[in-house]
């Protein structure tokens, strides 16, 4: 008998988008969706492979970071933002 495939219940939360779909999708190259991984700025999840995914959140994220980045914002200024960001949010919730 074939493989069973159960459907994936998705949330925001739920890694489906692969590297060159966020790329795309957010119009930051590759290489830089790398940068702003090694410097901590986001965690993809990685499937077993390695492969990143992206979720929803990821995405909202690194539009924010483009955003950011546009305006000429640095690396330091991108962490300080998102640190007021977190900040605010405990606040608030």
């Amino acid at each position: 008998m074939g493989r069973l495939y159960r459907p994936v219940r998705r949330t925001a939360a739920t890694p489906i988008y692969t590297i060159g779909a966020a790329s795309r999708l957010t119009g930051i190259p590759i290489w830089t969706l790398r940068w702003i991984e090694r410097h901590g700025l986001l965690r993809p999840s990685r499937t077993q492979g390695r492969q990143r995914l992206y979720t929803d959140g990821d995405m909202h994220r690194l539009r924010e970071v483009r955003a950011l980045m546009e305006q000429k914002v640095n690396l330091a200024g991108i962490r300080s933002v998102e640190d007021l960001d977190v900040t605010s949010r405990r606040v608030f919730v």
